[in-house]
């Protein structure tokens, strides 16, 4: 009794140090970055026709060139879709843009080796990117996704998107000018999103362009592997036992992981759904959350002693900061609060040099459906949750890889290197068929 005892014992944990040896050989070793961005900047402009007018500028740093052979020489830029025109390279270093839809093949002006850092800027025309009465009734929502990449960080992630006209915005950001400007920190394939929002007749929004009619996707990237059948007779009828009790201990093994493991997965996928606004007949709507600040400025900078130039935080002759005093008040606070609930700056009282600056956010949150497809509270019931429709392999390979439904301005990019064969990313199939956007560079 004892030694069939043992002999189970063993069987199981043998059992045991196969699957978890076939789990560890399966995941691959994380290789070294090969590069890493300094800085991606996306300056956004809106146009009276609602598109974007978009210049993007990248500080690209080549940390490895496989000993010389690899050099970058040229990027796959992800971008929102393909509803885009226009594009002009701006910098020396960019010999000439391919568009390929959801991509851009940018070619270098040379190759780029291990330690070098290539600065690249270009401009387009973007449209289909932003969506009519997506939250509320009456406003209308672009939301954006740079490209992210997934082998290597990106140090400084930077949209700079202008305000005018804009009813709010998220998440939190500073503000420069009538700029907004978002920025962060991106670890290898973290991404980005952020959105701002605009009443309906601010400009000339068409249902015809909206992100959801557009499309720029790529299929994803699915994955292929090889199954097979292994098996054999042994020598004896104690080697054909041991082998139907190796097979029986791990799918035993199985079964018990399987007991473990399916609970917690679907509690996980319990919470998610109640968090993604669906469960027990809710729905996803937003609130605004306005933040009034009250600043008094110096009449004459205590520095220089010039005179405050209207609208300007920093004197503009030494740089010196023209705020006195600056804080955050409650609407109890200050008079009248109903005339400050827009996003912008507001003379307040008698003083010429009083203000209150507001910043107005859309925060979503999770509400009881009111049914029937009918709105409540200026929201669509039964809409979309807050969360964007993009729904992009994680994997990027070697373009975006968003399912075919996909209609925010999701994106990724990967770099190119001449002899690479990581990712299929120089066959001859990827080059063919471009539309070329040749270089306005004086050539020697």
């Amino acid at each position: 009794m004892r030694n069939a005892v043992k002999k189970s014992v063993s069987l199981l944990l043998l059992a045991a140090v196969l699957v978890f040896g076939l789990l560890f050989s399966a995941v691959p070793a994380q290789a070294a970055a090969t590069d890493e961005i300094l800085n991606f900047t996306v300056t956004v402009d809106v146009n009276e026709d609602a598109s974007l007018s978009m210049v993007y500028h990248i500080e690209w740093k080549v940390l490895y060139d496989g000993g010389g052979s690899e050099k970058l020489e040229w990027v796959d830029l992800g971008v929102p879709n393909k509803y885009h025109e226009n594009i002009e390279p701006l910098s020396d270093t960019i010999k000439r843009i391919e568009d390929n839809g959801s991509k851009l093949a940018i070619y270098l002006d040379r190759g780029y080796g291990k330690n070098e850092v290539v600065t690249f800027e270009f401009s387009m025309k973007q449209d289909h990117m932003y969506q009519i009465d997506k939250y509320t009734a009456g406003e209308t929502v672009y939301t954006f996704t740079p490209a992210w990449f997934d082998d290597f960080t990106v140090d400084e992630l930077v949209i700079r998107w202008n305000s005018v006209q804009a009813g709010a915005w998220q998440p939190d950001c500073m503000m420069d000018d009538e700029y907004l400007v978002f920025s962060k920190q991106l670890s290898p394939g973290e991404r980005f999103t952020m959105s701002v929002t605009y009443p309906n007749d601010a400009f000339g929004f068409d249902e015809d362009r909206q992100s959801s009619k557009g499309g720029g996707s790529v299929d994803p990237v699915m994955p292929t592997g090889n199954g097979g059948n292994g098996g054999g007779n042994g020598g004896s009828k104690s080697g054909f036992n041991t082998f139907f009790e190796i097979i029986g201990g791990l799918f035993g093994l199985a079964v018990v992981l399987g007991f473990i493991i399916g609970p917690i997965v679907l509690i996980v996928k319990f919470i998610k759904w109640i968090a993604g606004g669906t469960g027990f007949g809710t729905e996803t709507a937003t609130e605004k959350k306005i933040t009034r600040t009250k600043i008094e400025y110096y009449d004459n900078c205590p520095s220089c002693g010039s005179a405050r130039e209207e609208g300007k935080d920093n004197c503009p002759y030494c740089g010196r900061s023209m705020i006195k005093s600056k804080e955050v008040v409650e609407e109890s606070q200050i008079e009248k609060p109903e005339k400050y609930t827009l996003n912008g700056t507001y003379r307040y009282g008698d003083s010429p040099n009083t203000y209150i600056r507001v910043n107005v956010v859309n925060i979503p949150v999770s509400r009881p459906r009111s049914g029937g497809g009918t709105r409540s509270g200026g929201t669509r019931s039964g809409g979309g949750s807050h969360r964007s429709s993009c729904a992009c392999v994680s994997s990027c390979a070697s373009s975006c890889a968003c399912a075919s439904s996909c209609a925010c301005a999701c994106a990724c990019a990967s770099s190119g290197r001449a002899g690479c064969s990581v990712k299929d990313f120089f066959k001859k199939s990827i080059h063919e068929g471009r539309i070329k956007v040749e270089s306005k560079r004086k050539k020697d």
